[in-house]
């Protein structure tokens, strides 16, 4: 339905237009002594108020012999459907009226109307042929459009009128020359038509694709992989796409004024190239959809952090391209533009100083590989889980699940600790027991460190350091330093939590006390003193072992039959 509106909007818009192929309606003299003549009389005599096929071709210089009457007409007349077609509005008065025109590059006697759009077609003043031993050539006494152009007028008109479009140039415009609003009756039918097929190609375009599509998805190949809303995607766009380019190919077969048909062929190309690039972007998209999927089976994690920047750089140049191809239909010099972003290109490589070094940064990134997607990493303004890595930035989550965006050029230059590239990690803490604590004691319960280690089933029990290494201010201090057989931060937390619980449960079974900051002041010359904290008796070392090892053979059975410990 949306065809439709914008459809009749089209024919309201043309039916307002007026406007023609020449400026000046005075009748030319006919002598083709300048190329303002050669064009004037060609185009003059084709419009239908003073149509003579006969004196239109005169333009073309062609010999004046009867078996070529017939070509030369007809020639004339392609070559005017050519210039209409690809919407080239001639302006007469701007043409040279000289008859000693020279080109200023060539410095011969040659005039191009549309030197971008269609340098093919120009006018001449041919060289008389002269004998031999003549110094100069001296030149015909009338201009004409040159061998060259005329040579080319048949390619030229089938690849204006492709498709066999040029035939209904004969047939439509036969009946119905009666206008309305400056348009003739058969324009309006043959728009009507054009209407039509564009909306039966927009509904077959949109099923058959969503079937080959669907299709594809469903096999082995995409079944799981492509998503379903670029496949959607896909289908609208390209049925679109191709009712806008249909127009594209036959709106010359309209004949509309050529003012109208510039600007036609202008909005046609323009959404041709916008929906192409549309296109482009929902393939890569899909296609994107599916290499996800892919990479997510394999083990390494580097192609998950490339997928993305790839992906991105296609389409930079998707939009890049279209953009360029967008400028040309506008009749932008493309050249000259780039010419003169390159004047400007020390300036803004001096204003783009950040996006140039977050640029080299992120490359630097990929090529070092200090850290991957899903690595914890710490640096001086940050600490989390990396979950993006762009062109510009690095994104990384917090703890708090908040967002740190760091700039890839000063991620380069920071000091990044990448916890998720460790094999193992490190639990390292102080025990501080008491000064009263017997050495006897203090040794056994340094025996029940190490032994807690050796039972832990992902501990490293070869690599560690427990050691009383230091007599503190209020504690004797015992290094305790393990290493524990994971990569997964939640995992480390439990196994710290465990070896935490058990230290305290052998402090508890050995009645030793852990002690924390104080100041204990003794009196030993009170009255009622009597005498040093309790001494530690054979017995009780006895009896202290006996209840260590009790604790540990508990603690092995709960490490074996669990094999993962609960505390």
């Amino acid at each position: 339905m949306n065809i439709l509106k914008w459809s009749w909007l089209l024919i309201g818009l043309l039916a307002i237009s007026s406007w023609a192929q020449a400026q000046d309606d005075s009748e030319p003299e006919g002598d083709l002594r300048s190329p303002k003549d050669v064009m004037h009389v060609h185009l003059y005599y084709l419009q239908q108020e003073h149509y003579d096929e006969a004196k239109a071709a005169k333009a073309l210089g062609i010999p004046t012999k009867d078996e070529n009457k017939a070509k030369e007409k007809e020639l004339a007349v392609k070559l005017k459907q050519i210039l209409d077609g690809r919407g080239l509005q001639v302006r007469i008065n701007m043409i040279p009226d000289d008859f000693d025109y020279r080109d200023t590059l060539s410095g011969n006697a040659v005039y191009t109307p549309f030197p971008n759009a269609m340098p093919e077609i120009y006018l001449e003043l041919p060289k008389k042929r002269t004998r031999k031993g003549d110094e100069k050539k001296q030149y015909a006494k009338q201009w004409r459009y040159s061998a060259e152009t005329i040579d080319l007028i048949p390619k030229l008109h089938r690849q204006v009128y492709p498709l066999g479009s040029h035939m209904l140039l004969n047939l439509l415009p036969s009946f119905g020359q009666q206008k309305v609003f400056g348009l003739a009756i058969w324009q309006y039918l043959a728009l009507m038509i054009l209407i039509l097929l564009s909306l039966v190609l927009n509904f077959i375009t949109w099923r058959l694709l969503n079937v080959i599509l669907r299709f594809f998805a469903n096999t082995k190949l995409g079944k799981g992989h492509f998503d379903e809303d670029s496949i959607k995607k896909i289908a609208k766009t390209a049925s679109i796409l191709s009712v806008v380019y249909l127009f594209y190919l036959f709106s010359p077969v309209l004949q509309l004024p050529v003012g109208m048909m510039y600007y036609v062929l202008i909005i046609l190309g323009m959404l041709t190239t916008i929906y192409v690039v549309f296109l482009g972007l929902h393939v890569i998209e899909l296609t994107t959809s599916y290499f996800v999927k892919m990479v997510e089976k394999t083990s390494s994690k580097s192609d998950d952090q490339l997928l993305p920047i790839f992906m991105r750089t296609i389409k930079i140049l998707v939009v890049i391209a279209g953009s360029i191809h967008a400028l040309s239909i506008l009749n932008v010099n493309v050249t000259a533009l780039i010419a003169g972003l390159s004047i400007g290109g020390l300036a803004i490589a001096l204003a783009s100083q950040d996006a140039v070094k977050n640029l080299i940064g992120s490359v630097m990134i990929y090529a070092d590989k200090p850290f991957q997607l899903g690595d914890y990493v710490t640096g001086s303004e940050f600490s989390g889980t990396v979950v993006d890595i762009g062109f510009r930035s690095t994104r990384i989550r917090t703890s708090d699940s908040s967002m740190i965006t760091v700039p890839n050029g000063k991620m380069a230059d920071t000091v990044v600790n990448n916890m998720g590239a460790r094999e193992f990690r490190r639990y390292n803490t102080t025990i501080g027991v008491a000064y009263y604590t017997p050495p006897a004691l203090i040794e056994k319960f340094l025996e029940g460190l190490h032994l807690i280690n050796e039972a832990h089933p992902i501990t490293r029990s070869e690599q560690h350091f427990i050691r009383l290494i230091n007599m503190g201010a209020s504690s004797l201090d015992i290094m305790f330093v393990v290493y524990i057989d994971t990569d997964d931060y939640t995992q480390e937390l439990k196994v710290k939590e465990e070896l935490v619980f058990a230290i305290l449960r052998l402090a508890e079974s050995l009645n030793v006390h852990i002690a924390f900051p104080s100041t204990s002041v003794y009196l030993e010359t009170m009255p009622e003193k009597k005498g040093l904290p309790p001494t530690y008796s054979i017995s009780e070392q006895q009896q202290a072992k006996e209840d260590m090892e009790s604790f540990l053979e508990n603690l092995k059975k709960k490490y074996d039959s669990e094999n993962n410990p609960i505390v």
